[in-house]
């Protein structure tokens, strides 16, 4: 029992009980304390502990009449390096346990550790973990001198004590002095770590976000937008901060700017691109106008064509047959002369008259219908310039807009480089930035990772021989326990010793909670100071994560603007290519065009050759026919002037006879003295000598007209030749003309009828075919009449082409048409 009594007596060894009376001296004395050092200090808010901690603080604590103060380990002072000497002091107190408070002020070194490892990146001296260490092992060698542990409830109305902020580590050692306190012993109350600014909050952000917004847009709007700093973080000497929660730097800030800056790239990359593709549209919208106006013309062109060409070859099957009739009249005529059938040659002369009159209208009916269609040819000719041009001014457009494209291209990558080189510069300084302030946040979350263990272990230390008494009373129990089962004699003894250990064994379990209460507070708050850092940490994690997506974005932006250019580029070349290929087409039209133009030039000249020709022959026939009519004329007179002078040729014999029948009668009469008779017969012998020369005269007179109208006679039939010789030869030229045009009408004609097929107009490709056949066969009718060759005529294309077909045709088609067509010219 003696022994038992020993054991009891060494489990309360180093112990002092006390009360609130006790310390309300110590209290006021240390109100007083705070009141003078209130100036120097600002306040620092601890969150709340979590519900975690609470739990396991709440069952160590059930058996408590009344709970711990909320502020019990609230105020702890600095503890430096110099803590060697101060421990020193605390270990020569013989029955001093370590508090609470002496274990919350290690952990508060281990923050203050960590605040000036942020400082030090400013250029603060920092504390080396050398310190750390010596002070762990300081704790750890007064747990292991089992000092007195105070009990109680001493800091109930205590409020938090306002902490100085440390500008440098000069100031730390003058101020380490006024930091210490002494309570009933020697208490030791660290000062707080530095408090860093708070994260911000949504609404900040969103407000920064805008502001940045804005300056991004005056950036935009400037001449020459240069690189923002970023901003150092600002630690105001009076803000109320939350201990342990982590720093918003500008670095911050910017990397949100950056976020929204680069996330409109692709809206602003599809608006570049889009103003190019819109002129594109209208000016492709633009050309099909412009090409379907002309095919709406060239389709109205070709119809009016096709009606001209049906009227041209109507005139000339209406003159066909009249000029067949007209030949079998004149046939007739010969016919009636030849069987001297005066009265039906004078009939069939008067219808052959008529027929004439008919082919000459006709034939002046044929030049006006192909007049009409050399003028819907012209009109086709100026259609097809209209295309021309038109193509033209598309292929100078799509050119226009290609060297715009490429230019914007060239201009849209130089803009899509210097601003990717600008936001990237922007993205290694926020990099760097948020790269130090995770490695101070590091720095920070081990030590108070260090410190947060270090409590834990002092916990443990603190409670270790308690928790060893317990067990050594309940193997104690026990074995009474088995004592007084098998000892029943002595029940009432050992069951009034089991309760009096019970008691003690309450006791013991009191103090242990206790312990485990009052270190709660402090446990909760390294917790939540280390539950910041790790929110701080994470926040960081999330800035990084921000930089890293920013750093995607900037590099999605520069592949978006290098597509956006390789696009413009692109849609240069094409834009390129198309008015390359309007312009080759435009080319190729042209020298169709001219093809066409000298087959036309040619069919022209031939026709105004053959009718200049036909006129010069129509001429030399009405000259013939007054000719004959003089001749006619000539020979009537002729003939009267032949009939006169033979008349007056036989007046003179009748008078050379008569007058020597006078004279003998007049001698007779005279013999006979019948002078009355010999006087008349003397007056008519000299009637009739005078009659002589008067008719003498007058057949002189007649003979030399005779003479004269022989001689006009001779030389209208010399004229006359001549002129039929001219007519044969104009006539050849006029048939040479008409064989030259008939074949550049027949080979027109099969070009459009192959242009007609090609188009599916079988009705038009028939007419056509029937018109080129008909200019063949009249070509052929008057070929062997003059022996005329085509190869004489070198002149004539040999390949003819379709207007039409050259509007119509494009690309490819137009291009082996034109292929076609000048290997047939070589």
């Amino acid at each position: 029992m003696a022994s038992e009594k020993d054991e009891m007596d060494s489990l309360f060894e180093g112990m002092v009980l006390f009360n609130l009376s006790q310390m309300a001296d110590v209290d006021v004395d240390h109100h007083h304390h705070q009141q003078e050092q209130k100036q120097h200090h600002h306040t620092t808010d601890f969150p709340p502990p979590s519900d975690d901690t609470c739990c396991s603080a709440e069952a160590a604590s059930s058996s408590a009449s009344q709970p711990l103060d909320e502020n019990l380990f609230s105020d702890l002072t600095l503890i430096t390096p110099l803590q060697n000497q101060l421990t020193l002091q605390v270990q020569a107190q013989p029955h001093t346990h370590p508090s609470p408070n002496n274990i919350a002020a290690a952990a508060a070194a281990s923050t203050t550790t960590t605040t000036r490892s942020s400082a030090s990146a400013n250029g603060v001296a920092v504390p080396s973990s050398s310190s750390v260490g010596v002070l762990s092992r300081q704790i750890s060698t007064r747990k292991k001198k089992r000092a007195g542990l105070r009990i109680g409830y001493g800091r109930e109305a205590h409020s938090p004590i306002p902490i100085p902020i440390p500008p440098d580590d000069d100031d730390d050692d003058d101020q380490l002095p006024q930091s210490l306190h002494h309570a009933d012993g020697l208490s030791l109350e660290p000062e707080l770590p530095t408090p860093t600014p708070p994260l911000p909050s949504p609404s900040f952000t969103a407000q920064l976000e805008l502001e940045l917004e804005s300056e991004s847009e005056l950036e935009s709007g400037g001449s020459a937008p240069q690189r923002q700093q970023p901003l150092q973080p600002v630690f105001p000497s009076t803000a109320k901060t939350t201990v342990g929660e982590p720093t918003c730097s500008k670095s911050t800030n910017d990397a949100l700017r950056g976020d929204n800056m680069v996330s409109d790239a692709p809206s602003k990359a599809n608006a570049g691109v889009a103003p190019i593709e819109l002129r594109f549209e209208q000016i492709r919208a633009q050309i099909s106008q412009k090409i379907r106006h002309v095919r709406e013309l060239v389709a109205s062109v070709s119809a009016a064509r096709k009606d001209s060409t049906r009227r041209r070859r109507k005139a000339a099957d209406t003159l066909n047959l009249e000029s067949s009739r007209y030949a079998q009249l004149e046939k007739e005529l010969e016919e009636a002369c030849e069987a001297e059938d005066f009265e039906t040659a004078e009939r069939v002369s008067e219808s052959v008259a008529s027929a004439e009159k008919n082919k000459e209208r006709l034939a002046i009916g044929l030049r006006l219908a192909e007049a009409d269609c050399d003028a819907v040819d012209s009109k086709m000719q100026e259609v097809l310039e209209q295309q021309i041009a038109a193509e033209e001014e598309c292929a100078s457009l799509l050119k226009i807009l290609s060297m715009d494209a490429a230019s914007d291209a060239d201009q849209l990558q130089e803009n899509a480089t210097v601003e990717s080189e600008r936001e990237l510069d922007r993205w290694l300084s926020l990099t760097e930035d948020l790269e130090l302030k995770k490695m101070e946040l590091d720095i920070e979350s081990h030590l108070m990772n260090s410190a947060r263990l270090m409590v834990s272990d002092s916990i443990e230390h603190s409670v270790e021989d308690d928790r060893r008494q317990r067990e050594l009373l309940c193997k104690r129990k026990e074995m009474l326990t088995e004592e007084l089962v098998k000892l029943l004699a002595l029940v009432k003894e050992k069951e009034v010793e089991i309760a009096e250990i019970d008691l003690n064994i309450e006791t013991v379990e009191k103090r242990i909670a206790d312990v485990v209460s009052s270190f709660q507070e402090v446990q909760s708050s390294v917790k939540s100071k280390y539950d910041n850092l790790q929110s701080g940490l994470s926040q960081m994690e999330l800035d990084n994560e921000a930089l890293t997506r920013k750093k995607k974005e900037i590099d999605d932006f520069l592949s978006q603007e290098k597509d956006r250019a390789r696009k413009l580029q692109e849609l240069a070349q094409i834009f390129a290519n198309e008015a390359s290929m309007y312009q080759e087409v435009v080319e190729l039209r042209k020298s169709l065009v001219l093809f066409i133009l000298k087959s036309r030039e040619d069919k022209v000249r031939l026709a105004k050759a053959e009718e200049k020709l036909s006129e010069d022959v129509h001429m030399l026939r009405q000259e013939i026919s007054a000719t004959r009519a003089s001749l006619q004329k000539l020979s009537s007179n002729k003939y009267s002037f032949q009939q006169e002078i033979e008349s007056l040729k036989q007046r003179l014999v009748f008078v050379d006879k008569r007058v020597p029948d006078l004279e003998t009668e007049k001698k007779v009469a005279a013999a006979a003295r019948n002078f009355k008779e010999a006087a008349r017969i003397a007056a008519e012998s000299k009637a009739l000598g005078v009659e002589k020369e008067s008719l003498q005269i007058k057949l002189a007179g007649a003979v030399l007209e005779l003479g004269k109208i022989e001689e006009d006679i001779c030389n209208a039939v010399n004229k006359l030749q001549e002129t039929e010789g001219q007519i044969s030869t104009k006539e050849k030229e006029v048939a040479m003309a008409r064989f030259q045009r008939l074949l550049l009408i027949a080979g027109a004609a099969k070009a459009e009828r192959s242009a007609s097929l090609e188009l599916g107009d079988l009705d038009e490709a028939d007419i056509l075919l029937a018109e080129a056949e008909a200019a063949e066969s009249e070509a052929r009718k008057i070929q062997p009449v003059y022996n005329f060759k085509e190869e004489e005529f070198a002149n004539l294309p040999k390949q003819y082409i379709s207007m039409e077909l050259v509007s119509n045709l494009g690309g490819k088609q137009l291009a082996e048409l034109a292929a076609s067509a000048y290997t047939y010219t070589q």
